[in-house]
């Protein structure tokens, strides 16, 4: 056999017959289907690594004007919304905020935290520091006293892990005592905002924080119960914590001076996540700058 022959038949040996159009189309469907299949079967907890996360503080469509036609706010709290009046404080920079946001408004923040207040103090109180101002719209911040105190003996500088200490406020009371807040001012005719507790100390796993996202989750019901809005300010505390230490091992005060009371930055992402929880869109705050 001829050398050209040869190299012929070994030509056409070595060339992939073309593929008819109907195996084509056939080959086509079949790897549509096994994609439909495999999307379908991705594990729920998977799903949200392909999409956009969704902010905690993103309020959904009903709640976007919540600041509309409000002239006077009223912040009940404790400690950190009392300390929250001083420059670079959340009520500070929220009043700052709302300033340059809507200079035509003149929205007023009238700041009713006390130290060392619990959803005991701040419902005995309530009447006269909040109703009777006659605001618009009232937001109450209770939790991390009610909780820390079960934990902490502030007489005797005790720490009690088992957080049976009576100076505590049990979440039954906490439940009944928020209730009746929010109650006595929609009572009134004033709109109700609950900002949840924010860590107690920054170790996330400890006795105090798990306890307290028990108190989280019974405010975020009493929201709901009572149609009125919720903001997690516990939740982005957590994340950012909690990413810190996963890069940079772990840590006490990164947003709070004494791991409770918020620093600077602590409370830039209250009052951050409190103006996205009442609507005002992200881009219109990200950029702001204010001033002492």
């Amino acid at each position: 056999m001829s050398p050209n022959v040869r190299a012929a038949k070994l030509s056409r040996r070595e060339s992939p017959r073309p593929q008819s159009p109907l195996k084509q189309v056939l080959i086509r469907l079949a790897l549509a289907v096994i994609a439909v299949v495999i999307i379908f079967n991705i594990p729920h907890s998977l799903i949200p690594m392909f999409k956009e996360p969704i902010s905690e503080a993103s309020p959904p469509p009903e709640i976007q004007n919540v600041l509309a036609g409000k002239r006077k706010i009223v912040t009940v709290g404790d400690s950190i919304t009392e300390a929250g009046k001083y420059p670079g404080g959340y009520v500070w920079l929220l009043q700052r905020y709302l300033n340059a946001l809507y200079p035509d408004r003149e929205i007023e923040i009238v700041n009713a935290g006390i130290s060392g207040n619990k959803a005991t103090d701040m419902q005995a109180r309530f009447q006269k520091d909040a109703i009777d101002k006659k605001p618009d719209l009232v937001m109450i911040n209770a939790g991390v006293n009610d909780v820390w105190h079960a934990f902490f003996d502030f007489q005797k500088l005790q720490f009690h892990p088992q957080g049976n200490l009576a100076t505590g406020v049990s979440l039954a009371e906490y439940i009944d005592k928020i209730t009746q807040m929010v109650q006595a001012a929609k009572a009134a005719g004033i709109r109700v905002v609950l900002l949840s507790p924010t860590p107690i100390r920054e170790i996330l796993d400890g006795p105090e924080n798990r306890r307290l996202q028990e108190y989280v989750a019974a405010m975020r019901e009493i929201a709901k119960q009572n149609q009125c809005l919720f903001i997690d300010l516990n939740a982005p505390f957590r994340e950012v914590i909690g990413t810190y230490q996963k890069h940079a091992g772990k840590t006490l005060n990164l947003l709070a001076a004494d791991g409770v009371h918020p620093n600077p930055s602590g409370y830039r992402i209250i009052a951050f996540t409190i103006l996205r929880g009442l609507g005002v869109p992200a881009k219109d705050i990200e950029n702001l700058q204010v001033k002492n």
